[in-house]
C-alpha cells in the first residue's frame, strides 16, 4: 500500500514536470499571441513607381509575415493622404499611422533637419547612411519624438542633379545668368544666388510647364523625380553636380505607437529596420536605370570632375557656414564632428 502511495505520488510529479516543461516550450508561442489585429495606413506623396512607395509595400509585406497576417498596412501614393506637411499632421493627431517623405520638409517644426540639405557635404550616399545610423540620427529621433513622430528609418533617393536646356554645367560658372526653378526654401535660394543663377521658385506641379514654356531653362531634383516627372521631354542636359543628397525618413505617429504593445512595437522596428537597409540598396541599383533611361531619351548627361566639385564647394563655403549657425553651434559643431569621423574612416 505505501509503494502503491509512493508510485501514485512520483507519477503525479512526473505529470507535474512535464506540464511545467510543456509550458516552458510553448511560451513563444503565448508571445505571438500577443499581436492583435488591426489595418493601418501609410502613406507617401511619391508616385507607385518611386523607391518611397516600394519601400513602403515591402515594409506592409514584411510587417504582415512578422504578425502572422495580423496586422495589415494599406499603402496610399502620390500625396493621395495630403502633401508631406499634412501627413505630419495627420500623424501628430493619430488620423494616420505612417508616412515617408523628405525630413526637411518639418523644418516648421525642427530647424535643425535642414542642416541635412546643405550642399556639397557629403560626398556619397554611404557617409549619409553612416550619419544617420550613428549619434546624429538618434538626435533627430529625440527631436522628432518630442513633436509627435518616431523615426523608423533614414534612407534616401540620391543626390539631387541639375537638368538644362541650352548648356550643361560643367562648373559653377555655367550657373551665371541661368534662370532655375529653385525649391521655395532660403538655403536653397540663396545657394544658387551664390552661384549666381536666378533662382525661381516655383511648385512641383509647374516644374514641367514652366521648362516647356520657357519660364525658366533649368531645374534640379533627384533622379527618380527627373525621370517619373519625365522631364527630359524639356530638357537636353542632365549634369550630375551632386549639390545636395535627397534624405528621407520613414515615421510612425505617437498616438499610433503608443497604442502597440511591445510584441506589436517589435515588428514594426524589426520591419522599419529590413526595409531601411532595402531601399538603400534598391535606390543604389535603380540609378544606373534611371540614367539609361534618360540618356535613351536624348538627354546628353555629364559628371563634374573632382577638381571642380571642389571649386563648388569652395564657392558655396559662405552658405553652409551661414545656415549652420542658424541650427545652433553645439549641434552644428556634433553634426560636423560625426561626419568627419566617417569621412576620415572612408579615405
Amino acid at each position: 500500500m505505501f509503494l502503491d502511495r509512493k508510485f501514485s505520488s512520483l507519477k503525479r510529479g512526473a505529470l507535474l514536470a512535464s506540464a511545467i516543461a510543456l509550458a516552458l516550450v510553448a511560451l513563444p508561442a503565448a508571445s505571438k499571441a500577443e499581436i492583435r489585429e488591426m489595418r493601418l495606413r501609410a502613406g507617401t506623396s511619391q508616385s507607385d513607381q518611386h523607391p518611397d512607395f516600394l519601400g513602403f509595400k515591402k515594409f506592409a509585406e514584411l510587417v504582415g509575415e512578422k504578425s502572422g497576417g495580423k496586422i495589415k498596412i494599406s499603402v496610399a501614393p502620390g500625396a493621395t493622404l495630403g502633401t508631406d506637411v499634412q501627413m505630419q499632421a495627420n500623424l501628430q493627431a493619430g488620423t494616420q499611422d505612417f508616412m515617408s517623405g523628405s525630413p526637411v520638409t518639418m523644418a516648421g517644426q525642427i530647424p535643425q533637419v535642414s542642416i541635412l540639405d546643405l550642399p556639397y557635404v557629403f560626398r556619397s550616399t554611404e557617409e549619409y547612411d553612416k550619419l544617420m545610423d550613428g549619434p546624429v540620427g538618434a538626435k533627430f529621433n529625440q527631436l522628432m519624438e518630442e513633436k509627435g513622430w518616431i523615426g523608423l528609418g533614414f534612407t534616401n533617393n540620391g543626390f539631387r542633379e541639375t537638368t538644362t536646356k541650352t548648356k550643361p554645367i560643367t562648373k559653377w560658372e555655367d550657373f551665371q545668368g541661368l534662370k532655375i526653378r529653385a525649391i521655395q526654401n532660403p538655403m536653397y535660394l540663396e545657394l544658387f544666388s551664390t552661384l549666381g543663377a536666378n533662382p525661381t521658385p516655383l511648385p512641383v506641379s509647374e516644374i514641367y510647364t514652366a521648362l516647356e514654356t520657357g519660364t525658366v531653362e533649368a531645374q534640379e531634383n533627384p533622379l527618380p523625380q527627373i525621370v517619373f516627372m519625365r522631364l527630359f521631354e524639356v530638357q537636353k542636359y542632365l549634369s550630375l553636380t551632386n549639390h545636395s543628397l535627397n534624405s528621407v525618413v520613414m515615421l510612425v505617429g505617437k498616438p499610433t505607437w503608443n497604442k502597440l504593445n511591445d510584441d506589436e512595437k517589435k515588428i514594426i522596428s524589426e520591419a522599419a529596420r529590413e526595409v531601411t537597409l532595402y531601399k538603400r540598396e534598391l535606390v543604389k541599383t535603380k540609378t544606373s536605370e534611371w540614367l539609361e533611361s534618360v540618356k535613351k531619351a536624348g538627354v546628353t548627361i555629364n559628371e563634374i570632375s573632382p577638381e571642380e566639385r571642389q571649386r563648388f564647394a569652395e564657392r558655396v563655403k559662405p552658405v553652409v557656414e551661414k545656415f549652420s549657425a542658424e541650427f545652433g553651434k553645439d549641434f552644428s559643431d556634433m553634426y560636423f564632428a560625426e561626419l568627419k569621423k566617417i569621412q576620415a574612416g572612408s579615405n
